[in-house]
């Protein structure tokens, strides 16, 4: 546990400014270096779509057509024999299936050379007791949705089928490589346990797909790679998931455009190993939502909140319900993503890289959690509602614009991983202590935490960005908190929050840091930093109310002399108050400060202005 100090400079002076002088300045939004963070090489991972993939086409005239009725199915071509309503595929070739049977099942039982593409053209076909199609051996499949047709899949709701001591479980079961393309449109029921699960490669290029499953709705072994389809799902376990533990190049899910809508009681998308988004359009509801929160709005404990994310409702199941989820790494560089879960919104075991982006996340957990690295670079990100905003080991933003609202901390970087299996809160990170790192180089981050605003179980560097906090009102929590140091370079970043534990910079460079300590402030009052002129070097207009301030930016000059004043009108302020170099109107100025060096009231200790005091002892 980490302690932390008072260090409050009092303002006593009342003084009323009416204008300071003209001038704007946006400088270091944007990052000048980016800190490289350590993500899983990927080089050996197949992200690339085959031609054959993409290509729905084929020729209805060299094609086998199978027509299915109850009874009887009907075979007009080579390659295929049909037992009463079932129907066994031996040769490689095109196979275009109509019609409807209530209890057929295509088997695919090719040499391991034959490539074999299956077209939907209007075909509802039910298996009672298996897989509506089994893919028992062939080079690869193609699934194709011939366009403009509305086709169906579905398996039995209680069923043993094992083929080989493999056991057949979804309506659409291949143990070879699957691939689904085309413009039609499919609907597949898992009324057994999954919907589509593929033993190898699983790939989907097209089509209009709804998948609702007991257990996983699709599910790819060595890899699922998605890309312009649109899929609505629905699943009573995993929405999306590839599992394979035993090749570090296979296990991954990637992500390049398409339209994804998912509902799943556990999680919305699973990697074994790396989960990757190029693009897309990604909307996840997990676990019932942010609704089943870990904790309850007073922070304590919600009992309804199973084990690893699970809600109540399902409580002796132990998986988790996070809505994207990776053991390895999650690098995500586009996309639009919409999350609403009781579990971590994105959680990696590795290390989470995002170059681009929207995101709306609610999260009953983390928002965004990385065992080792997390890293924002770019992108738009707005979290309306979490337990931790963004928790890693190691948090770096360099770019991008960052609104987040945590009922504990905003920004909680600590060693170790993010545990859900012992006491205390599900889904809570158990870390070791002064082995967390915050590095802010650039981009904007807004912070409103009921917690502490930015924590560190290590060090915080400030160099660059545009950082404001609107930090805990109750006195047990600060707006700034880290176990070593705190060291500012350049940027800019305003932090308010209780006096009761609040602290500042330790380490100061090119411009000055400034902590003080003031009567309180109620909510949406500006809070405004004035130099010796009247010039108006950084404002922010908190979302709570504030007893103090700790306060840096280019502009801010060694021995320099500054006003605090709030209440103001800000000329050219955005939206959260924020502005640099501009004019005020109006406003009570609470006192005036003198820099002794490039710090005032700064570190974990009780010093006068300038004294760089010193944490106490741990």
């Amino acid at each position: 546990m980490k302690i932390r100090a008072l260090c409050a400079i009092v303002l006593l002076a009342c003084l009323l400014f009416t204008s300071c002088t003209d001038g704007a300045d946006d400088t270091n939004q944007t990052p000048n270096t980016t800190p490289s963070v350590d993500t899983m090489d990927t080089s050996e991972m197949d992200f690339d779509f085959s031609n054959r993939d993409t290509d729905p086409s084929y020729s209805e005239m060299s094609a086998t057509i199978i027509t299915f009725s109850d009874k009887e199915s009907k075979i007009d071509g080579v390659g295929a024999t049909a037992d009463g309503a079932n129907v066994i595929i031996t040769k490689a070739g095109t196979y275009i299936l109509r019609g409807t049977a209530q209890n057929a099942r295509v088997t695919v039982e090719a040499e391991k050379t034959d490539k074999i593409q299956l077209v939907l053209d209007g075909v509802s076909l039910t298996s009672a007791d298996g897989p509506a199609i089994f893919i028992k051996s062939a080079d690869k499949v193609f699934v194709t949705l011939a366009d403009g047709t509305e086709n169906l899949l579905a398996d039995g709701s209680s069923y043993e089928l094992i083929d080989e001591d493999t056991t057949l479980d979804a309506a659409l079961f291949s143990r070879e490589d699957l691939t689904v393309n085309g413009a039609g449109s499919l609907t597949v029921k898992g009324n057994y346990k999954h919907g589509i699960v593929s033993k190898d490669d699983l790939v989907i290029t097209g089509g209009n797909i709804t998948v609702t499953s007991q257990k996983v709705a699709l599910s790819g072994k060595d890899c699922v790679k998605l890309a312009n389809a649109t899929l609505n799902i629905t699943a009573g376990s995993d929405g999306i998931r590839s599992d394979n533990s035993e090749d570090a190049t296979r296990g991954f899910v990637y992500i390049e455009s398409g339209t994804i809508n998912i509902t799943s009681e556990n999680d919305g998308i699973q990697a074994e190993t790396v989960l990757t988004v190029a693009g897309g359009t990604l909307s996840i509801i997990s676990g019932g939502g942010s609704a089943n929160a870990s904790t309850k709005e007073d922070g304590s404990f919600n009992p309804g909140w199973g084990w690893g994310g699970k809600p109540s409702s399902s409580s002796t199941n132990k998986e988790s319900a996070k809505g994207l989820k990776a053991s390895a790494d999650i690098l995500i560089s586009g996309g639009t993503f919409t999350f609403d879960t009781s579990d971590d919104a994105i959680h990696s075991n590795g290390t989470l890289r995002i170059t681009g982006g929207e995101f709306s996340i609610a999260s009953g957990d983390d928002g965004m959690h990385a065992d080792v690295d997390l890293s924002i670079e770019d992108g738009n990100i707005t979290i309306t509602k979490s337990y931790e905003g963004i928790e890693a080991s190691k948090i770096v933003i360099a770019g991008g614009k960052i609104d987040l609202t945590a009922s504990d901390d905003g920004l909680n970087a600590a060693g170790g991983n993010d545990s859900s299996a012992m006491g205390g809160r599900p889904g809570q990170g158990f870390f070791e202590s002064d082995n967390g790192e915050i590095v802010i180089t650039g981009g904007y981050l807004l912070v409103n935490a009921s917690g502490d605003g930015i924590d560190s179980n290590g060090a915080i560097t400030v160099s660059g960005g545009v950082t404001l906090v609107s930090g805990p009102t109750n006195n047990g929590n600060g707006a700034l908190d880290y176990a070593s140091s705190a060291s500012v370079t350049g940027g800019v970043f305003v932090a308010t929050g209780a006096m009761g534990m609040a602290t500042g910079m330790t380490d100061a460079e090119n411009q000055g840091a400034i902590l003080c300590g003031f009567s309180s402030q109620g909510a949406k009052t500006s809070l405004a930093l004035c130099d010796k002129d009247g010039n108006v070097i950084v404002s922010f207009t908190p979302k709570k109310a504030y007893s103090s301030a700790v306060i840096t930016a280019p502009g801010i000059e060694e021995n320099g002399t500054y006003t605090v004043v709030t209440g103001a009108t800000v000329a050219g302020a955005d939206q959260n108050g924020y502005a640099t170099m501009t004019t005020l109107t109006g406003g009570t100025a609470l006192g005036s400060l003198t820099l002794n060096g490039f710090l005032f009231g700064s570190g974990g200790g009780m010093g006068g202005p300038g004294g760089h005091g010193g944490r106490p002892p741990r």
